[in-house]
């Protein structure tokens, strides 16, 4: 038993480093402070744990295994954090300090068992508040989101199946709470692994190229594929200028960290609407420029579809905060095959349709 608890020390120590340097470093919020929070306590929890089983210290042991209960708390209130709404970490003592006094005063008594039980189950509540929270995500259906969801999901069945074994074990059993701690120490060696991969994903926005380019990489790329398209001379292409409405009330509404995490899932709600061709670059943190070639009716239903999914509670936007996008369409080809005047075009054809109400689209020319 002492290797596997070797081995939660080794691998939370290493993942609590991966956090806070990949995570909370390099993308400071209070979204990623809270899942470092969780790691640290999974970390602190582990040592305690190995500590308690060689010194023979059972208290020590059991606050640790009630304290990392906690764990799961944090990480709900961090993707609640991540999509602006209220975080309530506060829980994760109420979860974590309850289950582990809970846990020392009921040891070696006839009610361990049930308490082990019931604690267990209520953090499995939050890993599956956890797992709704990744379903409610724009980037639900990406594979980096899929091993946290598996991971609340299995805990939430180990809590469900405990209890209802407790239902009918004999009372003086006492192998069910045993067998229940070594899974817990099984599924947090999972949990690290599954959840280091979800929440770094979250918390570097889409890592692996899902995010709008620079401005610089865009007008490069984009320059390049309107001099190929002028000399063949194919007419459908269209640049779009999709801005964020009254970017700066949403700046004070929601303060800067709520402000980045906005941005963030609206990059990420335009680069799902758009095709996957289609070349997107980064003007400012609420404007993004797309360069793509399809016939005008296309592009008026993935317009229509985009707002929509901006707009829409849960999509760019907060349960407090609702957030709405305008769009600006220039076509190249009236431009000369020119990106800065066709930007340009596109832009104010965007702020037209913001001064207009927000929440649509406008054709440049057509103002």
């Amino acid at each position: 038993m002492i290797g596997l608890e070797m081995a939660h020390v080794a691998l939370t120590t290493v993942g609590t480093m991966i956090m806070i340097g990949l995570g909370f470093l390099a993308r400071p919020s209070r979204a990623t402070m809270l899942w470092s929070f969780s790691f640290v306590l999974a970390m602190v929890s582990a040592y305690g744990q190995l500590a308690g089983l060689a010194t023979g210290n059972e208290v020590l042991r059991l606050v640790s295994v009630g304290a990392v209960l906690g764990s799961p708390v944090l990480i709900w209130s961090g993707l609640r954090a991540f999509r602006g709404a209220r975080a309530l970490p506060w829980l994760a003592i109420v979860i974590g300090g309850g289950a582990a006094y809970t846990l020392v005063i009921v040891d070696d008594t006839p009610a361990y068992a049930w308490a082990f039980r019931l604690v267990y189950a209520a953090s499995a509540v939050f890993a599956g508040l956890t797992l709704l929270e990744l379903v409610r995500r724009p980037e639900r259906g990406v594979g980096t989101a899929f091993p946290l969801s598996l991971f609340s999901a299995g805990f939430v069945g180990v809590a469900a199946t405990s209890v209802i074994t407790g239902l009918f074990a004999p009372a003086a059993d006492s192998s069910g709470p045993s067998l229940l701690r070594e899974v817990n120490l099984l599924g947090m060696l999972v949990y690290i692994l599954c959840a280091l991969i979800t929440l770094l994903f979250l918390a570097r926005g889409a890592a692996g190229g899902r995010l709008a380019a620079s401005a610089s990489t865009f007008e490069t790329v984009a320059t390049d594929r309107l001099e190929r398209a002028q000399a063949a001379g194919e007419r459908t292409w269209t640049v779009l200028v999709v801005a964020l409405d009254d970017s700066a009330d949403l700046k004070l509404a929601a303060g800067e960290a709520g402000f980045t995490a906005i941005t963030e899932r609206f990059h990420l709600e335009v680069r799902e609407a758009m095709p996957t061709d289609a070349d997107l670059g980064r003007l400012d943190a609420s404007t993004i420029a797309i360069l793509l070639a399809r016939p005008a009716a296309v592009i008026t239903e993935q317009i229509g579809a985009l707002l929509h999914g901006i707009s829409t509670p849960g999509g760019a936007g907060t349960e407090a905060i609702p957030v709405s996008a305008s769009v600006g369409w220039a076509a190249p080809a009236e431009h000369g095959y020119r990106l800065a005047e066709t930007l340009d075009a596109a832009r104010a054809a965007a702020e037209h349709a913001a001064a207009s109400g927000g929440d649509r689209w406008q054709r440049a020319g057509l103002t």
